[in-house]
């Protein structure tokens, strides 16, 4: 069976919202044409949508491999690395068995890599300014989220950026007194 009887068959999956079965049929399409950028690509974002980020990221990985100037990969590419070390960083900041400090520094240089890959993920600039917060940098803290305002973001993300700021503030000045 040809490869675009398959995607069809994927894209209505998509369209039913039924995305497993979706992953599926991109498995099976990946099966007749294994060097395929452009499936390994749609397959990565359909594996993303569906939390799958360890299987999302390998086919993203593969798409940018088979298709090195095709930008839209590797962006893709980059943001799921993004995101990843963001989850990392989240694991170090929630990690009760490391030292704070440690936890916080390690987490600190994930994020800032993470705000490299994708310097508009206002959540990259959420969990950096919560993780400036635990080492205490107040000052640095505000102002990544300063910058987490400047970008897009709907009206939860907007709340919890103004009620960590406040949370910020309040601890940057009783440490001033």
């Amino acid at each position: 069976m040809k490869a675009e009887l398959y995607l069809s068959k994927a894209y209505r999956s998509i369209y039913e919202n039924d995305f497993e079965q979706a992953l599926y049929w991109f498995e099976q399409a990946l099966g007749v044409e294994p060097d395929n950028a452009d499936i390994h690509y749609r397959h990565s974002i359909t594996s993303a949508r569906s939390n799958l980020l360890d299987k999302a990221l390998a086919h993203a990985r593969l798409a940018a491999t088979l298709a090195p100037d095709h930008k839209e990969y590797m962006l893709h590419y980059d943001r799921l690395r993004a995101k990843e070390l963001t989850v990392m960083a989240r694991n170090h900041l929630e990690n009760s068995v490391e030292d704070r400090v440690f936890r916080s520094e390690r987490a600190v240089s994930l994020l800032e890599r993470a705000g490299e890959l994708d310097p508009l993920s206002v959540e990259v600039q959420i969990w950096l300014a919560i993780a400036y917060g635990e080492m205490a940098q107040y000052e640095a803290a505000l102002r990544t989220l300063r910058e987490a305002y400047a970008l897009p973001q709907d009206e939860g993300i907007a709340r919890q950026l103004t009620e960590l700021e406040q949370q910020l503030e309040n601890r940057l000045n009783k440490s001033s007194s």
